[in-house]
């Protein structure tokens, strides 16, 4: 027998809901607590469903359990170079927003092939481990660093970007090595148990995701984040926001990039501070609403407390070879990897010799502090594991076509900065020569992956046929960089 409308509580509406099943629409609720007088329920059940952590809801009022939205659905991480090179993957943001908050983000338990990941206690510069941390709001992130271990107590009172911080780690080492991880590799991970935080993963090679499907994918979602920002404006936290994200871009939209890829390359969504905390924006919003003449400093960039020489930007979840190429020296890995190995060959055992090598004698061009940081670490402890691990007998046989093909690079990377200083836009001739070098490009690197790669060593036969690829490929560009320089000159 149904109640009267005024003697029904919340303990009746949440009876009713947890009754619906995991999926169900607010007027069948309604429909079992008062039948024949929606009208008066409608708004107390659509307040209780819009409050409760365990549901989301469309529109119309469709709404759908976080846990059987959420189990079994698929999901990419893409750790990083230094994450590989290291042999780790911090927890970090990874697995927002696909376990409940409740879930410590190093207490998910991440299994491949049945056995739960190792973790171990990593000590890092604070520097190298925020940008990871960054998407669970920055009130969260300290509080995180503390219970994940006391030790990160004394960040409290200072934290600086050069500072320790202990933090709790995937060992991933083996993982990376049996598969042969390269950075463009991600981790394709499956919700086991949504409520209990249990993950499993699995190897994806980068040569299988498609650039068409992750565009497709970033379009997805960008949509989905304007519906959230429209919906919700700024009120819930980033975690929360990155699940209604989820939640819109739909149950069968098939992943094609990882968060971190997701907010580095979005157009639309961006990272701001807001007072206190940080949540995420879609640009173009007017997020001040403050009225024209108030005496407020919403003009004014908004700053948060955060560690020297750390901002809030989304440059700090992009790769660092976006960063390279922001700082209009666009380089692949191999590349990288090519001139760091020249360097340590001709005996420069401090990193001045690898980033004059990059850069020349000009500064890192990047507009702020915080991304020209990120990008240092990364160069500095990838030029000392490479330093570290360095085989000269192993090398020797190899260094001599290395140095060759990393002249050429500097020559593209040099002619490449001419034209982008240009005033007028490429035309259609430059652009297809600019793609005859990218093809170039592609070719060497393709030689520079077995010249940089510790187990190769070629045999009579291999290096004649690398020298026959390298002075081909050496002729074209020179052509191409010629015809460049002859039109400069008219």
């Amino acid at each position: 027998m149904s109640k009267d409308i005024a003697d029904i509580n919340s303990c009746d509406i949440e009876n009713a809901i947890a009754n619906a099943g995991d999926s169900f629409c607010a007027s069948e609720v309604i429909s079992a607590l008062a039948p024949g007088n929606q009208e008066g329920l409608k708004s107390r059940v659509e307040r209780f469903i819009a409050s409760d952590p365990g549901l989301f809801h469309d529109d119309s009022w469709q709404c759908r359990t976080r846990k059987s939205f959420f189990t079994g659905k698929k999901f990419l991480i893409t750790p990083d170079e230094w994450e590989i090179n290291a042999g780790i993957l911090f927890p970090g943001h990874r697995f927002v927003p696909y376990v409940p908050e409740t879930v410590f983000p190093s207490s998910v338990i991440l299994k491949h092939d049945n056995s739960d990941m190792p973790m171990k206690k990593l000590i890092s510069p604070l520097g190298t481990s925020f940008h990871y941390h960054i998407l669970l709001g920055s009130e969260q992130i300290f509080d995180f660093f503390l219970a994940d271990d006391p030790a990160n107590e004394i960040l409290k009172h200072h934290a600086g970007r050069t500072d320790s911080v202990t933090l709790t780690v995937y060992d991933m080492a083996d993982f990376y090595r049996e598969n042969e991880f390269l950075f463009g590799d991600a981790l394709l991970c499956t919700v086991v148990d949504y409520e209990a935080g249990i993950i499993s993963m699995e190897y994806l090679s980068g040569s299988l995701r498609g650039s068409q499907a992750r565009k497709e994918y970033l379009k997805i979602m960008d949509d989905a984040a304007e519906k959230v920002w429209n919906e919700f404006q700024d009120y819930p936290d980033i975690p929360e926001q990155l699940a209604w994200m989820v939640f819109y871009a739909g149950e069968k939209s098939e992943p094609a990039a990882s968060i971190d890829e997701f907010i580095a390359a979005s157009e639309k969504v961006q990272l701001r501070p807001e007072g206190d905390h940080a949540v995420l924006t879609v640009a173009g919003n007017d997020h001040n609403r403050h009225d024209d003449g108030c005496d407020c400093t919403c003009e004014e960039d908004e700053e948060m407390d955060l560690p020297d020489g750390l901002s809030i930007s989304n440059a700090e979840l992009s790769d660092p070879f976006k960063l390279l190429a922001n700082a209009k020296v666009p380089l692949t890995s191999a590349e990288l990897d090519g001139f760091i190995l020249d360097a340590i060959y001709g005996r420069e055992t401090d990193f001045s010799g690898v980033h004059s090598r990059i850069f020349g004698s000009a500064e890192i061009d990047l507009p702020d502090e915080a991304q020209q940081a990120v990008l240092l670490n990364f160069l500095e402890e990838r030029f000392e594991n490479m330093l570290e691990n360095y085989n000269r007998a192993d090398d020797e046989p190899k260094a001599e076509l290395r140095s060759i093909i990393m002249e050429a690079v500097s020559r593209r990377i040099d002619y490449l900065s001419m034209l982008g200083a240009a005033d007028s836009d490429p035309d259609e001739v430059e652009k297809t020569k600019i793609r005859r070098l990218a093809e170039v490009s592609a070719k060497l690197g393709e030689a520079l992956k077995l010249l940089n790669h510790p187990g190769f060593t070629p045999d009579h036969q291999e290096r004649e046929n690398l020298e026959i690829l390298i002075d081909d490929q050496l002729a074209i560009q020179e052509e191409i960089l010629s015809d460049f320089s002859a039109g400069a000159d008219q």
